[in-house]
């Protein structure tokens, strides 16, 4: 009896042992090229865990050039390793389950054998993607892939024909309930009338651009990629475009009064301005959104202003009487007719806003007391409000902070404190990634926007809606890159995340790139902090340090290699918006000149580096579509060589493209 107890005590102990030393040594996935695991899945898996083993099993494959099978919980053996994925009987059976993860939530844990890659899934609604989520995060964190940017140049996936990891025990919810940022770049009407000016067309966006974003192996694409997801459920946007047609026969008197005396809008019909004091108009607002949600069971439903157009904001007097006194200013817009646009400068029209939305939400929560409604702090009402708080059922989107201006950056941080004090929910649907969207030039501002990043999250936002991504990856792909990482974790320490960017994807020329983007972030700096230009700083000289910094990373990097191209990549943002630059100093002389006529001689320097500009886009558009986004460059600013006598390339330029 005693010798059996001692050899089950010998078994317990061996059996501990072997336990700790599989734990503790980790799990071989794949060994010389050929997998030792299989991918497991529920019979029943959840759409984002069929997604989620696709995007694992090829990239495994690019990896080690292992082909690894996948199959249900039901045909396992006992013996066998295994990559779980999405949850199954046999990640229950080991204890793991969702229980406590909030939405978008992971679980990655290693078992002596097995590796289980989890999310919240369907048990959270709002964000069901949780085993995609946790499939990326562990093919970055543990095996070293990364997007730096869409395309396969812009993918980092180290080859390791013998896959180990160690122990794992991640468990992580995002606080941010959504994490968008708006994906621009899809062929709009904008970017038609960039194209036109290019000289190319729809098919040919299309014909460039679907290769360009093309990569090896499934990836969902870069934004879920980088676990861009999840919903607020919140209905947003400017949310007035048809009154003007529906109601200015009947009802002028509800319409903005222009300064001169008018209301009419028919200028800019659907971006009419409204006289928002006016009782009858919030209730006729009021009866159309209770009928919309009757009709729509939906759970929110937007009341933000409309934007921009050719219309005054009100001026009547019952208006002007919700406005609060105020030490700073905004500056208005009289378009009278015979006004020529005066300027001039306004108390702030938050108040008399807040008194608007809130006699709506007053009336469509009597009704439907749970619906939210939302707004924005933006234009003439992006200060917060001083002598009204919002009602509860208010969403506010916070559109402040500039990293091209500092004096607005500091602003929009401290009024988004106020703003938190007087709605219940606040969101950032910030306009920052826009920052040099006309221009495309370079800009670098991650420091400001991690160090904003980390103090605004915490601080009663709830999720983002980011405008936009317009790929300009050459240029500024970092600010893109870094947003979606704080995104998912707002604490991330910058100089890490910095330093992970440049060794990833430059090898050897790391640190020259690294010196390059803190250059860049030095000149943003200065442009902000003296109201300049985009192009301002791009001057030879500078541009000249800018190169020889590439030149050092190119040098350190093997010729040919993804670091090397990657380095070139970098050198067609800066080349182009070094030309750019020329384009616009050109452009200044003439204007500083007095912007008369233009003598012979300015005509043609201003054709010199308009053509070399136009070039160099077009040379972009066929080879490096995704350096800067030429199309929407090409809308955004080239109307102005016009104004110095340009319209089309000479015979001479078009003739290299045809």
């Amino acid at each position: 009896m005693i010798r059996f107890m001692s050899r089950v005590r010998i078994s317990i102990l061996t059996a501990c042992l072997l336990l700790t030393c599989l734990t503790a040594s980790g799990l071989t996935l794949a060994k010389d090229g050929k997998p030792t695991a299989l991918v497991v899945v529920s019979a029943t898996p959840s759409p984002s865990a069929k997604e989620a083993v696709k995007v694992l099993v090829e990239h495994l494959a690019q990896i080690s050039e292992a082909t690894f099978k996948v199959v249900d919980d039901t045909k396992l053996n006992d013996d066998e390793t295994y990559i779980a994925v999405g949850e199954s009987t046999l990640t229950r059976n080991l204890g793991v389950t969702t229980d406590g993860l909030g939405p978008g939530g992971i679980i990655v844990r290693t078992f002596p054998k097995a590796l289980v890659l989890l999310g919240a899934d369907q048990r959270t609604p709002t964000d069901p993607q949780g085993a995609q989520y946790a499939v990326t995060t562990f093919l970055e964190d543990h095996l070293g892939v990364r997007f730096l940017w869409p395309g396969e140049l812009g993918k980092v996936v180290p080859k390791r024909p013998t896959i180990r990891i160690g122990e794992i025990n991640h468990r992580f919810t995002p606080r941010l309930l959504q994490r968008r940022i708006r994906m621009g770049g899809s062929f709009t009407r904008r970017m038609e009338i960039g194209a036109q000016r290019l000289g190319v067309t729809g098919a040919d966006f299309k014909r460039v651009m679907t290769p360009a974003k093309t990569t090896e192996s499934y990836d969902l694409g870069w934004g879920r990629w980088h676990r861009m997801g999840g919903s607020l459920r919140l209905a947003s946007g400017h949310s007035f475009g048809h009154m003007w047609e529906k109601y200015a026969e009947q009802h002028p008197e509800w319409f903005a009064l222009a300064p001169g005396g008018s209301r009419d809008q028919s200028n800019s019909p659907e971006r009419s301005r409204l006289c928002v004091s006016n009782p009858d108009l919030i209730k006729a607002i009021t009866d159309e959104l209770i009928a919309k949600i009757n009709r729509t069971k939906q759970s929110s439903v937007a009341i933000g202003p409309n934007d921009g157009g050719t219309t005054s904001f009100c001026s009547c007097k019952n208006c002007e009487a919700l406005d609060a006194p105020s030490e700073r200013k905004i500056e208005l817009i009289d378009f009278s007719p015979g006004a020529n646009r005066r300027k001039y400068d306004h108390v702030p029209l938050t108040d008399r806003y807040v008194h608007f939305w809130n006699g709506i939400a007053e009336r469509v929560t009597a009704v439907h007391p749970k619906t939210w409604l939302t707004a924005d702090a933006y234009s003439a009402y992006r200060f917060p409000p001083i002598n009204i708080k919002l009602h509860p059922n208010i969403a506010i989107r916070f559109v402040g902070v500039s990293y091209l201006n500092e004096q607005r950056r500091r602003e929009g941080i401290a009024d988004w404190d106020a703003w938190g004090k007087a709605a219940s929910k606040i969101y950032f649907r910030s306009n920052l990634l826009l920052a040099g969207r006309r221009q495309g030039t370079a800009l670098v501002y991650v420091h400001k926007l991690a160090e904003d990043f980390s103090k605004l999250a915490p601080n009663r936002m709830i999720g983002t809606d980011l405008d936009s991504c317009l790929h300009h990856w050459a240029t500024q792909g970092l600010n893109y890159y870094v947003m979606a990482r704080l995104l998912w974790n707002p604490q991330l320490d910058i100089d890490a995340l910095l330093g992970d960017y440049c060794r990833a994807g430059f090898g050897g020329g790391a640190d020259a790139v690294k010196r390059y983007f803190l250059r860049l972030e030095s000149l943003t700096d200065k442009i902000a902090a003296n109201e300049l230009a985009v192009y301002d700083p791009f001057v030879p000289g500078t541009v000249a340090e800018l190169r020889d910094l590439l030149d050092e990373a190119a040098h350190s990097t093997r010729k040919g290699s993804d670091a090397h191209r990657r380095v070139g990549f970098l050198r067609v943002g800066l080349e182009y918006t070094a030309k750019y630059a020329d384009v616009f100093r050109a452009w200044n002389k003439w204007v500083d000149a007095g912007g008369g006529r233009l003598t012979t001689e300015q005509r043609q320097v201003f054709r010199e580096v308009i053509e070399r500009n136009w070039h160099s886009s077009r040379d972009i558009f066929e080879n490096q579509p995704l350096a800067v986004n030429v199309t929407s460059v090409a809308w955004g600013s080239w109307g102005y060589f016009g104004r110095m006598g340009w319209s089309k390339p000479s015979a001479e330029v078009l003739q290299k493209w045809r």
